[in-house]
């Protein structure tokens, strides 16, 4: 009864304090629309009112990460992404409630262990070349990068000092898919709000609305963890979902999307060892449906030009470089060739890391043309290949050590999805991720960025982290 009363005591004290902040950001935003400072008003609401959510979710706070990392909110007028921002706020309160001794003290463990090997490095290649700390003006070069590196290495240390249950489980499985949503809704709706949308596009709205269906492979995913093939198949909505997420990603016109869709259910069944016969018998069906798809084309109808981009891949009439159709990416190659040089004459270290010597910015401001566009890609990290990135920015050691991180990553999802059985959301994000770090790593060739992949892959595997060992504490098996 003490435990009753002590439960009801603290959330009508949260009650009360999530109405007072919402009071407070109705007053404070007044007060600046009254000076005509709307920014502020903006900023000091979503303030409050994200304060209050982070307060009234109690042991759960950590929630706001994988939230922000895939929605990527982020509040106005401070430059901080959905990642760096999530964070920035759940490491804040971890600390906070570890000083009133709520929260579990970090211990540093062997899973964390081939993190480190990548961190040194990192800093190693930073202390011959240090880079100003501009981490919050540059979003191209300079100490931005290496603020990302370390907002991952924090992500990464304290949601490993978390335990995920079974309930947690179920916020985080709602959590990242009203997330995925948000993104849907606002691509679609409000395509010019969405930076990645308007660079896709070249400007073209139709191309801005069609990148929005790029995160319908996210929710397929997600959905997929959730529920069995079988499972699928015996309830016609389902269907319906999964098919339409299917032509939504075909339509986006992005191959990592698409590829995502096709290759998901086999490693489901690789890690499982169910549903072989029915995996295999729903893709023959689907490569069916692709042949009658392509063959149409032309006659009584004319696929999209993203749709002909996307099935270049399996169909040979669409194999030409243009815009939006064919398999050739001029640009990869023009970077990669340009990666190559860096790489074979700085093997040991690259190009020393995100601070930009005279020739570099040269290069880019007077490179001219599509050589410039190129140079400005590949000096800013965006070498769209992880083993190029890390081997061009930090050299072919960094690249080696990168690569036994992710491949124990990958390793350490395979084993966990053998090891969370029990329940029903630990299990479905246990396999989410799971297949998360198996498509990184496919199409790690063709897309990365030595920072930003480290920070995502680095908060990733922190949350698995947290999910196997709040699943073994669950069980009453060893937690450390």
């Amino acid at each position: 009864m003490p435990n009753e009363s002590l439960s009801a005591y603290r959330v009508r004290i949260t009650q009360i304090a999530c109405g007072l902040a919402l009071v407070g950001a109705f007053l404070a935003s007044m007060s600046s629309l009254m000076s005509g400072s709307f920014g502020k008003a903006a900023l000091v609401v979503a303030v409050l009112v994200g304060g209050s959510v982070v307060f009234a979710l109690g042991d759960r706070y950590w929630l706001v990460l994988p939230f922000l990392a895939v929605s990527g909110l982020k509040l106005p007028r401070l430059p901080f992404n959905g990642t760096e921002l999530g964070v920035l706020v759940v490491a804040g309160m971890y600390f906070f409630r570890l000083a009133i001794k709520k929260s579990r003290p970090f211990r540093f463990t062997r899973e964390l262990a081939l993190a480190v090997p990548v961190l040194c490095w990192m800093v190693l290649v930073w202390m011959m070349n240090p880079t100003g700390l501009s981490m919050f003006g540059s979003e191209m070069i300079g100490g931005r990068f290496y603020f990302d590196i370390a907002i991952g290495s924090i992500g990464l240390f304290v949601l490993s000092a978390i335990r995920v249950s079974e309930s947690d489980a179920r916020w985080l499985f709602w959590a990242i898919l009203a997330a995925q949503l948000w993104l849907l809704v606002r691509g679609v709706v409000f395509p010019a709000a969405d930076p990645d949308a308007i660079v896709f596009s070249g400007g073209v709205p139709e191309r801005s609305t069609r990148y929005a269906f790029v995160v319908c492979s996210s929710i397929f995913m997600l959905l997929y963890a959730r529920w069995p093939l079988s499972s699928i198949l015996a309830s016609p909505p389902k269907v319906a979902v999964f098919f339409l997420l299917a032509l939504l990603t075909v339509y986006s016109g992005k191959r990592r999307a698409f590829g995502t869709v096709v290759l998901v259910p086999f490693f489901r069944m690789f890690l499982t060892g169910r549903e072989k016969l029915l995996t295999v018998a729903v893709a023959f069906l689907g490569v069916i449906l692709l042949f009658f798809a392509v063959a149409g084309d032309g006659g009584a109808y004319h696929l999209p030009q993203s749709a002909r981009r996307v099935l270049a891949i399996v169909a040979p009439q669409y194999r030409k470089s243009d815009d939006d159709g064919g398999v050739k990416d001029l640009f990869r190659e023009h970077m990669r060739r340009q990666a190559r040089y860096v790489i074979a004459d700085n093997p040991w270290f690259g190009r020393k890391g995100f601070a930009m010597s005279m020739e570099e910015i040269g290069w880019i401001q007077f490179g001219g043309g599509r050589t410039s566009l190129f140079a400005s890609h590949a000096y800013s990290g965006n070498w769209h290949s992880a083993w190029f990135a890390y081997a061009a920015d930090f050299g072919i050691p960094c690249a080696a050590l990168w690569f036994l991180f992710a491949l124990y990553a990958l390793v350490y999802a395979f084993k966990a999805c053998r090891v969370v059985v029990v329940g029903r959301y630990l299990p479905t994000c246990c396999l989410y991720y799971a297949c998360w770090f198996f498509v990184d790593a496919a199409f790690s060739y063709t897309s990365g960025h030595s920072a930003i992949t480290t920070m995502n892959n680095f908060v990733a595997f922190g949350t698995l982290l947290a999910i196997v060992r709040g699943y073994r504490l669950e069980q009453g098996l060893d937690a450390s």
